[in-house]
């Protein structure tokens, strides 16, 4: 993002959407909507005296509501520009002003509750759609507690405690009584792989990879931790993925194939006792733990459709952009100028777009072409 930043031929909107988009390939006119942050970018130096004096507190979204931001902010560390927003929907408010003090500490005299939100207008030859994804909410899967045991975590949750950047410096523990859990489970492809009303048919690609890794941090820091995976199969299909499943599984992590039909929480200890049924043994057991995650899978960004309608663009029933030939044009959207990049066509990881992105770049631009 910081080289991005800095490119001389890179023209970098944050805190901005698309509104509009006409035109055709080579002459796309873009109507982008530059949304109000309520401080002067170029005159902010990020010294952090607002965010000291704001007197509201709410959940920081980028923490997993471990921890809390102010009205005023940092999105995230190393963000692009390094300059601070003012959220209008947590302030106090400015019109008229209730609280002020952000501005009043400022030295650089650079938050302006006058900012509005600006349109800018620009012209390209191609658009490049790199919506991304977002991540499944297991809220509605009432078999596995979410938000009702407070030591069932989602993975991205536990990513967040994991982080040395995270709330909690990168110290592993049970958000109940904050100690460090003595046995993890991981449950794999929770909202994924599955027909019910509440799933996905897919597989999210990532969700199983992903824990190996998260398990095998656990086991470089904590290695007394007993581990136990549950899983319907281990897709571990890239370059060097099986040898990294192996070496997990030689630390000492408990791959147990099958997925619990229910967890319950003891009222006294919040310590957590899953049901499952052992598809190898083909008998119901049962397994106590300290703290469960859950390996939530991917779906498509939940604006997804309004990036269709500006676009004019097709979406497959899973709901991921659709290209126009999954072999001869793996990139190119219907619409004529328009191309794809990351999840917004598929879930998937970094190493695959590379590879596939390469590839499909040398046969179009090879001079041999």
């Amino acid at each position: 993002m910081m080289d991005v930043g800095r490119h001389p031929n890179i023209n970098l909107y944050t805190y901005s959407e698309v509104v509009e988009v006409s035109g055709y390939i080579g002459n796309f006119n873009i109507k982008v909507r530059k949304k109000a942050r309520f401080v002067d970018e170029t005159m902010c130096n990020a010294c952090g005296e607002c965010e000291i004096v704001c007197p509201v507190a709410v959940a920081d979204e980028f923490q997993q509501g471990f921890s809390s931001r102010k009205a005023i902010y940092m999105p995230f560390p190393q963000a692009v520009p390094s300059v601070y927003i003012l959220n209008n929907d947590d302030c106090l408010g400015h019109n008229p002003i209730a609280c002020g003090k952000c501005a009043d500490v400022c030295e650089k005299e650079c938050i302006d509750f006058d900012i509005k939100d600006e349109i800018i207008e620009i012209n390209v030859g191609a658009v490049i759609v790199a919506t991304g994804m977002d991540v499944y909410d297991p809220t509605e899967m009432d078999e596995y507690g979410y938000t009702k045991h407070e030591n069932v975590i989602t993975s991205m949750e536990f990513e967040r405690l994991i982080s040395a950047g995270g709330p909690t410096e990168g110290h592993l523990i049970r958000p109940t009584d904050r100690e460090v859990p003595k046995k993890i489970a991981f449950i794999q492809c929770v909202g994924s792989r599955s027909h019910s009303a509440t799933g996905n048919p897919y597989c999210s690609n990532i969700c199983c990879m992903n824990t190996i890794k998260d398990s095998l941090l656990i086991k470089d820091h904590y290695p007394d931790t007993e581990i136990s995976v549950f899983y319907i199969d281990i897709r571990a299909f890239g370059k060097g993925f099986e040898d990294l499943y192996i070496r997990s599984k030689k630390a000492g992590v408990q791959y147990l194939r099958g997925l619990p039909g229910e967890v319950f929480e003891d009222p006294k200890t919040k310590n957590l006792t899953l049901i499952v049924e052992d598809t190898v043994a083909n008998t119901v057991k049962d397994y106590n733990f300290d703290m469960v995650v859950l390996s939530v899978g991917v779906i498509p960004r939940r604006d997804s459709e309004a990036v269709q309608k500006l676009l004019t663009l097709s979406r497959t029933q899973d709901g991921f952009f659709m290209e126009s030939h999954p072999k001869l044009k793996p990139v190119d959207a219907p619409t004529g100028g328009v191309f794809f990049a990351g999840c917004a066509e598929f879930p998937k990881d970094v190493r695959s777009e590379e590879r596939r992105v390469g590839k499909e770049c040398r046969s179009r631009w090879s001079p041999y072409h």
